[in-house]
């Protein structure tokens, strides 16, 4: 009989604790990030560094993180910046406001790992606009990978 409770105990523990744990999430390229989230333009805002270097440049900031069950991201890491300087974590604090809304295949709110590219003071040409974002440009990547060394 002690057996029994003992063994049924155990089989709620393992049970309960598969419920609560996350599943990895989905990674998705940056292109394909609205097929799963469509980000809330209402929630694009985020804090300068005081004194941040080069935030008068042209430049842009590649983030990475992930779009958590309840729409808020989370795990946000700066990837790339150019020109080097405090447009990285101007990138990560409107990384970290941002909020999205499922889309109809994304009905269970499955967790995603993505990035986005956020330029700044950008010029009005095309050409060089094109140019200055392609700088930010990282390779797509799995969640829990490692970033190759620079």
């Amino acid at each position: 009989m002690a057996l029994r409770t003992l063994s049924l105990l155990i089989t709620c523990l393992v049970l309960t604790s598969l419920a609560f744990a996350q599943k990895v999430p989905r990674s998705v390229k940056p292109e394909d990030l609205e097929k799963y989230w469509v980000m809330m333009k209402s929630s694009v805002e985020g804090n300068a560094p005081l004194g941040g270097k080069n935030m008068e440049q042209s430049g842009c900031a590649a983030v990475s993180f992930i779009v958590e069950g309840n729409g808020r991201t989370s795990n946000i890491t700066i990837e790339k910046v150019e020109p080097p300087g405090g447009l990285g974590e101007l990138a990560a604090s409107i990384a970290s406001h941002l909020e999205f809304e499922p889309t109809i295949i994304n009905a269970g709110r499955d967790r995603v790992f993505s990035s986005l590219i956020f330029p700044f003071n950008l010029p009005p040409d095309p050409e060089a606009r094109k140019t200055i974002m392609q700088r930010c440009v990282i390779p797509a990547r799995k969640w829990g990978a490692k970033r190759p060394a620079k």
